[in-house]
């Protein structure tokens, strides 16, 4: 005769109280992780494009790469990267506005300067930047869906007479950002045409970046490092996340934080000039 027990209710109730309690203990721990791995993607991330903004200098007789998206060389000076580009009829076509798919967005990536020195798109990337899949706050149609995740400042876009050509002419490399996370909206098309627009030593902030780090972000600097900051004053989360929300707190584009906001000055000793840009 079969004597074998069936788990009563009862069992089974603690059973699954059990599987629910560690399952909360194990989350927290698993989210953890996951922005971990995030984050060690994208200071790789930060690390190979520095990297690669260097060679570029290194075998160009030390003259640095645009700092800012464009379908070509502007004042004979190629972009580090590209708009988003349609291949057809055996040539590239420029696509400046409207929905683009994501291979269209690559073709901008493998155009541009850089992308000889990293041959991966990924790299362009942060795994924490979810406008890929979600839009922003403008939409969520396929313009909308931006996937580069960093940008150099206004002050490296070396198109101008006045801007900075060679490499070697910054001093304290080790000390000044060249890519930045930034959180473009695409305002002014389906890709981010501009660099990272900061004004040093004004008290304010005027682009927003990318908080895609749990309140914090990565930046690469001119020696081939990244480091990760960790922000230390809740209004810039509150502009980085909401410029809008911002404004209404009396902070918002150009306005002057009061009390001052202990953020801007470390932005103001990395930044790579002392003004938003050379002979401006």
């Amino acid at each position: 005769m079969d004597h074998r027990k069936a788990f009563t209710l009862i069992e089974l109730l603690v059973v699954i109280s059990v599987i629910a309690i560690l399952m909360a203990i194990l989350m927290p721990a698993l989210k953890i992780a996951r922005e971990q791995a995030r984050g060690i993607t994208c200071m790789s991330n930060q690390r190979s494009l520095a990297h690669a903004y260097i060679m570029y200098a290194d075998e160009n007789d030390g003259a640095i790469c645009g700092g800012m998206a464009a379908y070509g060389p502007v004042n004979h000076i190629p972009p580090w990267v590209m708009p988003p580009l349609d291949y057809s009829g055996g040539r590239f076509v420029q696509m400046p506005s409207g929905n683009v798919t994501i291979e269209q967005r690559y073709n901008g990536l493998r155009e541009g300067a850089l992308y000889p020195y990293v041959r991966e798109v990924k790299v362009y990337h942060c795994p924490g930047d979810n406008r890929q899949r979600l839009g922003t706050s403008l939409g969520q149609t396929p313009a909308y869906c931006i996937y580069r995740s960093y940008s150099l400042s206004d002050y490296m876009k070396a198109y101008e007479p006045a801007d900075p050509k060679k490499l070697i002419t910054f001093k304290e490399q080790a000390n000044k950002m060249l890519f930045v996370e930034e959180i473009y909206d695409g305002a002014s098309g389906n890709y981010n045409h501009d660099g990272w627009s900061y004004t040093p030593f004004s008290g304010s902030l005027w682009d927003p970046l990318g908080i895609f780090h749990s309140d914090a972000c990565t930046f690469s600097f001119m020696d081939g490092h990244a480091e990760r900051k960790k922000w230390d004053d809740k209004r810039t989360i509150v502009y980085c996340t909401s410029r809008t929300e911002a404004a209404k707190k009396g902070f918002g584009k150009n306005q002057v934080f009061n009390p001052p906001n202990v953020d801007l000055d470390w932005l103001d000793q990395h930044y790579p000039g002392k003004k938003h840009v050379a002979g401006g």
